[in-house]
């Protein structure tokens, strides 16, 4: 008499790092081959050098996207850092940063360290 296995029985070679490893290879694949677009598809930023504590919340709109972003993780790390934080909370980092570009949005002649700084209590 044969016996029935119940449920689902995988090969053992069936495992979560064997199935993520064509991922992988996709998406160093990608990577690299956004590396040979042409240069007038990458986006270009001219470096910049800011005084953090003088830059107004007006300004933060008036900047491209990219360099918005980069400015926002800036100055959720520099708030971070202030406070001594060691521990990266996914959820209460962007609940923080919507609080200072809140801030930002009804106070534009603020700075956007006041911003963060009010942001973080």
């Amino acid at each position: 008499m044969r016996r029935r296995l119940v449920g689902v029985c995988l090969p053992a070679y069936d495992t979560p790092v064997n199935r993520a490893t064509p991922r992988l290879g996709i998406a160093c694949f990608a990577l690299a081959a956004a590396s040979f677009l042409p240069a007038s598809a990458q986006m270009n930023l001219t470096p910049q050098v800011i005084q953090v504590d003088q830059l107004k919340c007006y300004e933060l709109a008036s900047l491209p996207p990219e360099r918005r972003d980069r400015l926002v993780v800036y100055f959720n790390g520099y708030v971070d850092g202030m406070r001594r934080h060691t521990v990266w909370d996914e959820v209460a980092v962007g609940a923080m940063i919507d609080r200072a570009v809140g801030h930002c949005r009804a106070n534009p002649n603020d700075t956007i360290l006041s911003a963060f700084t009010r942001a973080a209590r």
